[in-house]
């Protein structure tokens, strides 16, 4: 009989950094390949499958297959796993972004800074797509002209934290540009 040498705890998590580390780079079908290896490997030795490599190989699986749907389900069942890990609501917002979900991605994207208000790809992700408030009066149109208005009042009084943070963020990616 031929049988394949079980993978160590050690490789599986190599494969499971390799497979990160080319997310961040957005090698998409290298981290495809690496995060399935690190996939099969977990199911070979018969170990309960961790989250992180879920959420990871779900967002691998989307961008480069292109099977969203299948693609946010694992993504979904690894935060259902770890609710308290900020990088599972990232995969499923950019997830959702690919797939043209824009409302689904704000709402992961709240849940997530709920729990992590800081995170960068969170805040990344929310800058890019976009973020207005609710307009102040709901029952009025977004562009009826007391909305705007008092909208205009709002921002003077308590702007958005979103710029804060932006701002705050731009000017240190300057200073350590400029080194």
């Amino acid at each position: 009989m031929n049988q394949q040498a079980l993978p160590t705890s050690d490789q599986l998590k190599s494969l499971l950094r390799q497979g990160i580390f080319a997310v961040q780079q957005r090698d998409w079908g290298e981290a495809y390949e690496v995060l399935g290896e690190a996939l099969d490997g977990y199911r070979q030795r018969g170990e309960k499958i961790p989250a992180l490599l879920l959420s990871y190989y779900a967002l691998a699986l989307g961008m480069h297959t292109r099977k969203f749907k299948q693609a946010i389900e694992f993504c979904q069942s690894a935060l259902t796993t770890e609710p308290a890990r900020v990088e599972h609501y990232a995969n499923l917002a950019q997830l959702y972004v690919a797939a043209g979900f824009r409302r689904k991605a704000v709402e992961a994207i709240s849940r997530g800074l709920d729990v992590d208000g800081t995170y960068p790809r969170l805040l990344q992700l929310r800058a890019t797509l976009g973020w207005r408030r609710p307009p102040v009066i709901r029952s009025l149109s977004r562009d009826h002209w007391l909305n705007i208005f008092l909208g205009k009042v709002r921002h003077t009084l308590k702007p958005p934290k979103l710029e804060a943070v932006a701002v705050t963020r731009s000017k240190k990616r300057t200073s350590i540009g400029s080194r």
